[in-house]
Order: structure tokens, then C-alpha cells, then sequence
């Protein structure tokens, strides 16, 4: 048995959304009505009303811990890194000095 991978993918993909009040269908990113209610987003018809689906709402970025923690750590870097610097430079600097004393 010979199975054919050249024939149309059906209608109704995966990807799209049924209302079960009117029979509305679109893709997931469609006509629906996003409508936010508190930490999560609810999935609305746009012809009924009827909610659909309520997932947690996206982020814009990281929340005011995570990029505060991002900017304290990048800063400790930096700062170590000039630190590395500043001692390396002291050292080389060091051979120098003393030949000019001779």
C-alpha cells in the first residue's frame, strides 16, 4: 500500500477557531475580540459574544525583577572586568617604574 503526499490539506486546520454559539470560524489569528482580564486575555466572537478560550495574557518583556536582576548583573561584569583591567595594568606598569629608579 502506497500512501500520496501530493493531494490539498484539508479544510479546517488545526489553526483555526470554531465558535460553538454562531458556527464563526477564523484562524487563530483572526477577527476574534481579545479582551484582557487581569493576567489573562479572553478569546471572544466577534459576531455572538460567546467566549471562546481565555489564555494567559503575552509579555511585552521581562517583568520589572527580571531586567533589574539583568542590569545588576551586567554592572557586576563590567565592573570586575575594569577592576581585571586596572590590576593588569598596575602590574606591567610596575617593571617600568623600577628601571627608571636604577
Amino acid at each position: 500500500m502506497s500512501i500520496s503526499h501530493d493531494r490539498e490539506p484539508p479544510e479546517g486546520r488545526k489553526a483555526t477557531l470554531y465558535c460553538w454559539g454562531c458556527d464563526h470560524a477564523s484562524p487563530v489569528g483572526g477577527d476574534w475580540v481579545r479582551e484582557p482580564r487581569g493576567s489573562d486575555v479572553e478569546i471572544v466572537c466577534p459576531d455572538c459574544g460567546t467566549v471562546l478560550d481565555e489564555r494567559p495574557r503575552e509579555s511585552d518583556g521581562p517583568s520589572p525583577v527580571e531586567a533589574w536582576s539583568r542590569v545588576v548583573r551586567t554592572s557586576v561584569s563590567v565592573w570586575r572586568a575594569s577592576v581585571g583591567v586596572g590590576t593588569g595594568a598596575r602590574a606591567s606598569a610596575t617593571p617600568a617604574d623600577r628601571r627608571g629608579d636604577r
